[in-house]
């Protein structure tokens, strides 16, 4: 049995996306004694994260490693995770995200109604700013910045809200965007922002850590139900030592990532965030009903909970 994962980002081995791809691989050829393989497909060959999720719904996708921002646009609670601000620190994002009592309604709305199996969250770091215009440091030095974003609609309006002027676009066309300045700039975490040498096409680096990239590892319900119960057992292992890989490894590496960045731009802790997250109360307060007041409450006393 062959199954194709696809994701977006560079296919190189230190990519974190492909990291997280390869070690899946190669867990679950192990754990099946070689009887499947999974061929990792990068460089967003198989389309745009909502191209590959709408090809997992008809079954011409297998796997997707995607945002969790995308899957927003089928199951409006996954965009609670979308939120501006609402993750400090790692720890945050992992109790959430291994907490059963939030995420299992959600992956069974997403089995249940859109026909994609979640078998895990992953980790692609909290994104920042890069531009072409200045460092920002401060809300106020984004007003008017015209800025890629990915298609997601809670991001778009969290920096509408913060002044910029968004612009979607797939992340394949960002680097020509940027090189043509049809964009001042874009956001990315940075592992992204590594693997992609976007320092290439970008003066500025600014820490702003506004939002977390959950990255959501997904399989199209047609295949998971064409797999026996001892092969989906396979899978999940493999998805949950994939998952545990792609943290370590990220924790290991990103620093020294964020200095080889440093050496190719300028690099810039934002210094005054107040101004982002008084902005990005109106975003909560916009998409509390799309995403539930419950649900809000249970993510943000859970996130409250870990320091």
């Amino acid at each position: 049995m062959v199954i194709q994962l696809g994701h977006v980002n560079p296919s190189s081995d230190e990519d974190n996306l492909q990291y997280a791809c390869l070690a899946f691989a190669d867990k679950l050829s192990e754990l099946s004694d070689g009887t499947i393989e999974v061929k990792v497909v990068g460089d967003s060959q198989l389309g745009t994260d909502r191209e590959m999720i709408e090809g997992m719904q008809m079954g011409t996708v297998d796997m997707v490693l995607c945002m969790n921002s995308s899957l927003g646009a089928f199951i409006s609670e996954f965009q609670v995770f979308d939120l501006p601000f609402l993750f400090e620190n790692r720890d945050q994002v992992y109790a959430v995200f291994d907490d059963d009592s939030i995420m299992e309604p959600l992956k069974e709305a997403l089995y249940n109604e859109v026909g994609i199996k979640m078998l895990g969250v992953a980790d692609n770091g909290f994104r920042h700013i890069l531009n072409n215009k200045k460092p920002i440091n401060s809300v106020e030095d984004i007003a008017g910045m015209k800025l890629r974003l990915a298609e997601n609609a809670i991001w778009s309006d969290c920096f509408a809200a913060f002044g910029a002027s968004p612009t979607t676009m797939a992340f394949s066309e960002v680097y020509t965007a940027c090189q043509q300045g049809t964009v001042d700039g874009f956001e990315l975490p940075v592992a992204s922002t590594y693997s992609g040498a976007y320092w290439e096409v970008c003066k500025y680096y600014s820490l702003t850590g506004h939002l977390f990239t959950a990255l959501d590892l997904c399989m199209s319900g047609m295949t998971w139900d064409s797999l026996s119960e001892e092969q989906q057992a396979w899978v999940s292992e493999a998805a949950d030592y994939a998952i545990a890989e792609n943290r370590s490894y990220i924790q290991e590496v990103e620093a020294a990532w964020l200095d080889e960045i440093s050496e190719h731009m300028e690099v810039n802790e934002c210094a005054d965030k107040s101004g982002f997250v008084s902005a990005a109360q109106d975003v909560y307060q916009n998409y509390t009903d799309v995403i539930g007041q419950e649900l809000l409450n249970t993510v943000m006393n859970k996130v409250a909970a870990v320091q």
